[in-house]
């Protein structure tokens, strides 16, 4: 016994040497341990620089300690610990001041992660609002759909929130900010660790556009939730949360503002240089064979009011973000923001794909009160997907928050919406005053069905049958009969005179197919199967009500 005490106490001075010994002009030091272990090779970074452990897992940096954290980039094969039930302990806040050297240690726990399962899901808006009953329904339909999905896991999983977690015009009207939400989630038994990143409404509203906002608003997000970017790796693969949201909160004329808000909240999106230039370093340090996983709020594409596939961020922006990850073999964007779900292939580097995902609570968590159902702009369901990374590759399969929907796709029969386009008088009014909505009363439109495919992607396929009758499917640019009576004919809509650019920019849905009948009441069986073979199939009785 006298032995042991000895040589852990020999230990202990040793390490106490090693750190005393660091090289002069070190700001920020610590240890990388496993199991009292030291764990070399471990990427540690200020936001600016980015070192690695030596073989005794200590690391030194000569920090100005410009975004008040340190964190390290969890390696392959471990986890962090967790600081509560859902935060993980990856990351600290540096407390002294630039020139003063302070210490913090990491403790990391071995994991299994050849099989990695990784839950996103995006723009919670938490407000505690009492006309969208947000607590309520993200309470009893999201977290039962997240139970069911945890359960059946079978590795190591993990949930990133894309941004958006909360929703800042509420913080000081109905008191509910970022500062409550690992509370929020911890009261509902979160079952997995929760990474997030930053978006758009997550800043503190109450700075104003002369005190520096996009710095001092988003500090109570790092309080709360650490750094806004970051990496860690899960088997061979690389994960990276990116903040692209560039906060102004500028004062316009006339402006109504809530309680609390002091600009109207507006913003720019691009990735700011800084971190294009961490990112270049931290990627420095990674395999270009790894899957690379970027996540961030706002998506790099989306569609214009035309359809066309352009770029969300600012296009000299997004040029030299893809610069820096292009070299990899496989690059997988997660996005939030557009409450749409949508993907896009980078139309010069194939390898290059984003899933833009709706929020889970659809239109703002309006619908579930006023009609049963929780669904997005586009008329998707809201919910979340839960993607597998594995040596065999990856597949993705989307949950629905709407009691465990399988089906990614809703199909309408046309000959029943067309009564409701007849006889709905705000439906007739938003196509008298929108351009791009089409009026599917129109007998064009007769015996077609309508497939809305959420979860449709480059490379799948959508097949419809009647009989033995194989019938033709085509892509149309067209809106969600759904989407159109819940979300934008409210009777409101009725005192409007002019037409909405953001109606005709969000109501058309991005995956939208149908299929010419035989006939008005022929069952019909729809199939889609996915890049990865996974098939999906559904059989409907017509009329489809």
């Amino acid at each position: 016994m006298r032995r042991l005490l000895t040589q852990i106490c020999a230990i202990a001075v040793v390490a106490t040497f090693a750190l005393a010994c660091a090289p002069k002009g070190t700001t920020l030091k610590g240890r990388v341990m496993c199991d009292n272990r030291p764990v070399a090779g471990v990427v540690v970074s200020d936001g600016e620089q980015v070192v690695q452990t030596n073989e005794r897992g200590y690391y030194y940096l000569s920090s100005t300690k410009p975004y008040g954290t340190i964190f390290i980039s969890t390696p392959s094969g471990y986890a962090p610990q967790m600081k509560d039930g859902v935060r993980a302990d990856f990351w600290a806040h540096t407390t002294a001041e630039a020139t003063v050297c302070e210490r913090h240690d990491f403790n990391l726990r071995e994991i299994d992660d050849k099989l990695q399962e990784v839950l996103f899901l995006t723009d919670t808006h938490f407000c505690n609002d009492p006309k969208r009953e947000d607590f309520k329904y993200f309470r009893e339909l999201a977290m039962p759909a997240i139970n069911r999905v945890a359960e059946a896991c079978v590795s190591d999983k993990l949930a990133i929130c894309l941004g958006d977690i909360t929703w800042d015009r509420f913080w000081y009207a109905t008191g509910v900010s970022i500062d409550d939400v690992p509370q929020h989630l911890i009261s509902h038994n979160f079952p997995m660790p929760f990474y997030c990143v930053h978006g758009n409404h997550d800043y503190d509203p109450s700075v104003g556009p002369d005190q520096n906002p996009n710095c001092n608003a988003i500090k109570r997000f790092i309080n709360t939730f650490g750094p806004t970017f970051y990496s860690f790796n899960r088997g061979n693969v690389h994960f990276v949360l990116l903040d692209n949201i560039v906060y102004k909160n500028e004062i316009k004329p006339d402006q109504k503002v809530a309680k609390g808000v002091v600009g109207s909240r507006n913003y720019d999106l691009y990735v700011d240089e800084a971190q294009l230039e961490w990112l270049k370093r931290d990627l420095a340090l990674v395999d270009k064979s790894s899957t690379l996983v970027v996540c961030m709020h706002a998506p790099l594409f989306t569609y214009n009011g035309n359809g066309e596939q352009v770029y969300s961020l600012v296009a000299d922006n997004a040029e030299a973000l893809v610069d820096v990850v292009k070299e990899f073999e496989s690059v997988k964007f997660f996005t939030g923001h557009s409450h749409r779900t949508m993907s896009f292939v980078h139309p010069q580097y194939p390898h290059i794909v984003e899933y833009n995902l709706t929020s889970i609570g659809g239109d703002l968590w309006n619908t579930p009160s006023k009609w049963g159902v929780t669904i997005g702009e586009d008329g998707a369901d809201a919910g979340f997907y839960l993607c597998t990374f594995s040596e065999q590759g990856f597949s993705r399969q989307w949950h629905s928050t709407e009691d465990g929907n399988p089906y990614p796709f809703r199909v309408y029969d046309m000959n029943v919406v067309a009564r409701e386009y007849k006889s709905n008088q705000a439906l007739k009014h938003l196509v008298r005053l929108q351009r791009n909505q089409t009026s599917y009363a129109q007998k064009q439109f007769q015996n077609y069905i309508y497939i809305n495919c959420w979860a449709w992607e480059q490379g799948s396929t959508l097949a419809v049958t009647q009989g033995d009758k194989q019938l033709v499917v085509e892509k149309v640019t067209h809106s969600d009969p759904m989407a159109a009576k819940m979300i934008f004919a409210k009777p409101s809509i009725l005192k409007t005179t002019k037409e909405s650019k953001k109606i005709n920019r969000l109501s058309i849905a991005p995956n939208m197919f149908r299929a010419k009948c035989l006939d008005a009441t022929g069952e019909v069986v729809v199939t889609l199967t996915t890049p990865s073979g996974g098939t999906v199939s559904q059989t409907f009785k017509r009329p489809i009500q």
